[in-house]
């Protein structure tokens, strides 16, 4: 299969130029022998809703219920937990999907389950009481010791070894090919680290600057106004070791780089989840199939039947004097309206959907940016053989823009046999250029990239794959563009709107779990409290 130079530009748009010229001469020269599909959703009916196509009027009466939580991805499912947690379970959770979770989905095949997105949650500390409290709701912590410090079972921290590199041909412990360090690389990494110690240590009144949930931090609000490339700069620190790292960073929490990324936030990433300066950062919890294992587990709390999938959020309007919420829903299984009349609302949608969505309501504006994705489960029936350091939980190459893939089954310790590598890519640059490539793009094209990536860092690697699915996040994460943490307009999208509350990872201006969860918990509390005076 010759690379054209449409497939040339594909990889450079999913790789970056230096590996897209490596992988250029790892080309097939047969079809692909194994199977797969898209796995897309149901993103083209919602996109139908946001050009107006809205689906007929309900013929049934109205159902009445006290609340609805719209969407139920990570933040409306913990508004829902919170809701049933606190012993009111008179709610529905709608969303589009056919299973839970949103970008934290995940799915099983014969073999093992594996995500579809977020894969693992560090380990939350004490400070993080309510997410403490969900964890162990959920039978993920183990017990606390003398000071109420939870400890979490073995058997669910990442096992070792928990990562590895790919660079210059072969794989190397950790996530730094240190025996290839300059001195300048070491230097600059040893004076970054100390940099990130001072930042961790910091106090404002007893409060830390970096922390989880963002917004209960304090501080150096003025690294918003620059990029974390510009940060970098000023302080003087231009060895590839150290820049590689900033990169992976961006890349992994945003789906940016360091020049469109708020310097509040690049820090952020790697001071928030440290105790003290200099110590290590929380641990990893992690399932075979990710995030969704809470997912799964939320719903099975509240109860199956408070979750209703296949559901597309048509409208959010007043209803009569505006004290309640009339919310007109499709059914994509049963296909039919249901126009739902509800007390109090969460609106647990990204916040781009509002504009959309939510008619007769002033709500503030604010249009955060969001990074598409590309993520490839990739079904294998043996392991195929890579030269150096054994295969790891987190497997990186030192010179994609990809992040490589994780391993569904290590917790299992099993090192033979079949298994799913999922394999993640930001798709960088402009947002909107890269979902209409993302769209464009065919199963062919994106598993032919993913193939000859894996091919040029594993021997024999096509023979071991029976079967490549790929799912297409358009919204997969929001972006923490400079700006974003001091954004008045972000602070102001959180605050409910009479009965509409509102609950998303986006809020915090970062995608991460912790912040999905603080959000959800947050307009949960608002809600029991509205209801309450409502008596």
């Amino acid at each position: 299969m010759a690379l054209t130079s449409t497939r040339r530009e594909l990889l450079t748009w999913l790789f970056g130029t230096t590996a897209a010229g490596a992988l250029a001469g790892c080309r097939r020269t047969t079809e692909p022998s194994f199977g797969g599909e898209f796995h897309e959703g149901a993103f083209a009916a919602a996109h139908r809703i946001r050009d107006g196509q809205l689906p007929p009027d309900a013929d049934a009466e109205p159902v009445e219920v006290p609340v609805l939580v719209l969407g139920g991805g990570i933040a409306g499912l913990s508004a829902a937990w919170r809701l049933h947690r606190s012993g009111f379970d008179r709610f529905f959770v709608l969303d589009l999907e056919s299973a839970p979770g949103g970008t934290a989905r995940g799915d099983r095949s014969n073999v093992t389950s594996y995500p579809w997105g977020a894969h693992y949650l560090p380990a939350p500390p004490k400070t993080n009481a309510p997410l403490v409290e969900l964890c162990d709701d959920l039978g993920f912590v183990a017990g606390y010791d003398d000071a109420g410090h939870p400890q979490y079972p073995e058997h669910l921290l990442v096992a070792d070894p928990e990562e590895r590199v790919y660079f210059e041909g072969a794989w190397h412990r950790g996530h730094l090919p240190m025996h290839a360090a300059t001195t300048a690389d070491r230097e600059q990494l040893e004076r970054f680290e100390a940099k990130v110690a001072a930042f961790v240590d910091h106090r404002t009144d007893g409060r830390r600057a970096f922390t989880l949930p963002v917004d209960e931090g304090v501080g150096f609000e003025d690294l918003d106004a620059m990029t974390f490339a510009a940060w970098l700069d000023r302080e003087g620190f231009d060895a590839p070791f150290v820049r590689h790292l900033a990169d992976y960073a961006c890349r992994d929490d945003y789906g940016t780089v360091p020049e469109t990324t708020s310097a509040w936030y690049g820090l952020h990433y790697f001071a928030a989840r440290t105790k003290q300066g200099g110590g290590d950062s929380a641990p990893f919890l992690s399932w075979s199939n990710g995030n969704a294992r809470i997912a799964d587990g939320i719903v099975a709390r509240i109860g199956q039947s408070r979750f209703r999938p296949f559901t597309v959020i048509a409208s959010v309007a007043p209803e009569g004097d505006g004290r309640r919420v009339r919310v007109r829903t499709w059914d994509l299984a049963l296909r039919r309206s249901t126009t739902w009349i509800a007390e109090q609302v969460i609106f647990a949608l990204p916040s781009f959907l509002r504009r959309y969505l939510i008619q007769g309501y002033e709500v503030p504006a604010y249009h955060p940016s969001y990074a598409p994705w590309l993520v490839a489960n990739v079904h294998l029936t043996r392991r195929p053989w890579s030269p150096g350091f054994e295969t790891a939980w987190d497997n990186t190459i030192f010179d994609s823009r990809s992040l490589g893939y994780v391993v569904a089954t290590h917790q299992d310790g099993a090192s033979r046999g079949p298994t799913v590598w999922t394999h993640y890519t930001p798709l960088l640059g402009d947002p909107k250029t890269a979902r209409r490539s993302l769209l464009e793009m065919s199963w062919s094209e994106a598993t032919d990239a993913v193939v000859r990536e894996l091919a040029r860092t594993h021997e024999d690697f096509e023979k071991s794959v029976e079967r490549i699915d790929v799912r297409r996040w358009g919204h997969g994460m929001v972006r923490p563009t400079p700006g974003t943490r001091t954004d008045s307009a972000r602070r102001a999208a959180a605050r409910p709107v009479g009965p509409v509350h509102f609950a998303h990872t986006d809020l915090s201006g970062v995608a991460l779990f912790e912040e999905a969860f603080a959000h959800g918990d947050r307009a949960a509390r608002e809600v029991l409290a509205a209801l309450r005076g409502a008596r």
